[in-house]
């Protein structure tokens, strides 16, 4: 279709957020064992300098514990990059170059599944390579530069640094470690006392606590900086570093030379910390590696949208690459806890929902989190700037899934209900919702949004918000980025790109303790044989049916116009149902019953309604799920896994509303899913297309 030629280029209109030289690390798991865990990593560091245009040339050093018996080789590159309106996008992967010891198992470093997809945030680029599956090949990494600057000396180097590691000793995970610690130099050459928290592959305790003290630092005439960290048996953190400070302070990044070690720093708070500092978006990027599952290696690229409310309550998403499976999105609730140190939970608990403990920066700029209880893991956050534009002005980050609010690094899907918010999206004053039980127009208070070129179907329309249907011609388009444009009486905004899939399953919820509607908490579902809602003074029972109400389910059989209400004679089923690609779980965390599939007799459009779907799912009998327990209710699809909303289980459940659960859903969900999709064919799900050299956006 013609309307679909415009979604064929990566968004490279901010490709000016990366320029100038830029100091980085990669860390890449090229290989696994039979255990799904790391014998084969590349590590590499040097400069790489950005021209502003979608060009970068990289001078390095590189090694690898296999390809190169880690004896270090220097690496020199030229690739191209692609960042778009919100900071998100890619650079090709520098050890796919020809002249990297890596190449061989590269298809090219023009390969769309190996570009390292990532995003730009508070000047720091970090990203992974999360479609290497697509190809077949293992490649979970991490990637971060930071801007070089002035070259700082000892006296100037004064801030605290609230920093992360993960280290592969040996490039294996026989000793892997991962901690967390605050540097405090004291501007004549050393550090105050390291207090560390981790955990090692090699340790009988579970969490490891260890101080450091008597560390020195001296910056060298090329900017970097020559840590010493006395050594000790089993110590998280010893021996001679190398880092890096960014242009502007914020950031600290660092490395052993010879190692497979990897440590990002981010300013130490100035001011008190609370859950309202870190409101907003963070991009993320994580490697790791879950030795306690048997997951093995992972990485990925995402965002976490955080309230900021009293309960820490947020939104994640990762672009999940996990090593002998197809890459998914990967979409979760979550309560992070910010003490007043920037620290997060408590001694007994410092974990979050997802199984990661947290330091915040300055001004909630950055976090830096490990992973605990056996999984290893360094992840970065960076907090995405505020946005703003004059006329018609649609959010680059203000594209959500319209019931779960997944952001806008998820991909979306045919079907799909979103909201986008931005300012003059319609006149002043208006407020226009479509009527229920009517089919959704694509002209609504004289406003239009097309994706792709085509028109959107429209719920409802307001200056700073709107909700459309994502329409169902976008399967068509094969490039895997969908282009969103607003036009208010005839006068268009800017365009905001976002991935695309085929199912994203959002289940709408009911107004939490809060009185919001966030995704998170109670299913809006119901009992099937009455048509009530359930709750806690009403939960569900073994066995009986409910109807949960969704949108992002893709495309349906037979069809439909877009935006035309759910046929209620020939029932139109979602695809994703047809094609035996969805599953809904019921996952009782807090009593370890995971994995309990529900029977799925309906899967479609709702009869008589537009724009939303329904499952019809019978609760599982003959589980160890326990009555008066919150259950989790999981969407399992071919291309994502959607783990946000709950319902009160068990005749006499009197659970006060939105009292969720904390016991490592994250790390059993990928578990569940492992074991479903490991020896599948790789099949790709979201292919990006290369923008063309010298195209605008």
């Amino acid at each position: 279709m013609a309307g679909l030629a415009s979604a064929q280029t990566q968004d490279n209109s901010q490709n000016a957020l990366l320029k100038g030289t830029y100091h980085f690390r990669h860390i890449a798991v090229e290989n696994v064992d039979s255990n799904y865990n790391p014998n084969d990593i590349t590590a590499t560091y040097g400069s790489i300098v950005f021209d502003g245009a979608g060009n970068y040339t990289l001078t390095g050093t590189t090694q690898d514990n296999v390809l190169t018996s880690g004896v270090s080789q220097t690496l020199s590159v030229t690739g191209t990059y692609a960042i778009g309106s919100n900071g998100a996008g890619y650079i090709t992967n520098p050890i796919c170059d020809t002249g990297s010891v890596y190449a061989a198992d590269c298809p090219s470093i023009n390969d769309v599944n190996t570009f390292i997809y990532g995003a730009v945030a508070q000047g720091v680029f970090t990203g992974s390579s999360t479609e290497s599956q697509n190809d077949g090949d293992t490649l979970n990494d991490i990637f971060i530069a930071i801007p070089a600057g002035a070259n700082p000396t000892n006296a100037s180097f004064t801030a605290a640094y609230q920093t992360g590691l993960l280290d592969f000793p040996g490039a294996t995970s026989t000793s892997i470690k991962n901690a967390l610690f605050e540097l405090t130099p004291n501007g004549q050459g050393a550090f105050g006392t390291i207090s560390l928290t981790g955990q090692a592959a090699n340790a009988t305790a579970s969490t490891v606590t260890q101080t450091v003290n008597g560390a020195t630092y001296n910056f060298n005439s090329d900017g970097s900086a020559t840590l010493t960290v006395p050594t000790s048996a089993n110590a998280l953190f010893a021996g001679t570093k190398t880092i890096f400070v960014s242009a502007d302070g914020n950031f600290i990044l660092g490395w052993t030379a010879g190692g497979y070690d990897i440590f990002f720093g981010v300013k130490a708070l100035a001011v008190t910390g609370t859950n309202l500092l870190t409101q907003g978006l963070y991009f993320t990027a994580a490697l790791e590696d879950n030795q306690a599952s048997g997951l093995g290696t992972d990485s990925y690229y995402g965002g976490t949208n955080n309230t900021g409310d009293k309960y820490g309550d947020g939104i994640v998403h990762q672009r999940l690459n996990v090593a002998g499976e197809p890459s998914y999105d990967f979409d979760a609730d979550d309560q992070i806890v910010v003490n007043a140190s920037g620290t997060t939970g408590n001694s007994a608990n410092p974990v979050d929902f997802n199984g990661y403990e947290y330091l915040f920066g300055d001004a909630g700029n950055a976090f830096v989190a490990i992973g605990a209880n056996g999984l290893y893991s360094l992840q970065v956050g960076l907090h995405a700037p505020p946005f703003s534009g004059s006329g018609v002005y649609l959010n680059p980050i203000g594209v959500t899934n319209a019931a779960s609010f997944a952001p806008v690094t998820a991909s979306i899907a045919p079907g799909e209900l979103l909201q986008l918010t931005g300012t003059g999206l319609a006149a002043p004053g208006t407020s226009i919702v479509t009527q229920g039980g009517s089919a959704f127009p694509t002209t609504l208070g004289n406003v239009t949004v097309a994706i792709d070129g085509t028109a959107c179907p429209i719920y409802y329309v307001t200056p700073t918000q709107l909700a459309v249907i994502v329409p169902y011609e976008v399967a068509l388009n094969q490039t895997g980025l969908a282009n969103i444009q607003v036009t208010n009486n005839n006068v268009k905004s800017n365009v905001v790109q976002v991935y695309l899939t085929d199912g994203e399953p959002g289940s709408f919820s009911q107004p939490d303790k809060l009185g919001n509607v966030s995704g998170i908490g109670y299913a809006a579902a119901r009992h099937a044989a009455t048509g009530q809602l359930i709750t806690p003074s009403n939960p569900v029972v073994p066995g009986e049916y409910i109807s949960l109400y969704l949108t992002g389910l893709g495309t349906v059989t037979p069809t439909i116009t877009d935006g035309a209400v759910g046929p209620s004679t020939t029932l139109s089923y979602a695809d994703l149902y047809n094609s035996g690609n969805l599953t809904v779980y019921f996952d009782d965390f807090n009593n370890g019953s995971t994995g309990n599939a529900g029977v799925i007799n309906f899967a479609g459009l709702v009869p008589t309604l537009a724009g939303l779907y329904q499952i019809n799912v019978q609760v599982p009998t003959g589980t160890t799920m326990t009555a008066g327990d919150d259950v989790y209710v999981e969407f399992f699809t071919d291309a994502s896994d959607v783990l946000e909303i709950q319902i009160p289980y068990g005749a006499g459940a009197t659970i006060p509303n939105d009292a969720r659960t904390h016991a490592a859903m994250r790390v059993e969900a990928m578990r569940l899913r492992a074991a479903r999709m490991r020896g599948t064919s790789v099949v790709t799900r979201r292919a990006r297309a290369v923008p063309v050299s010298g195209a605008a956006f």
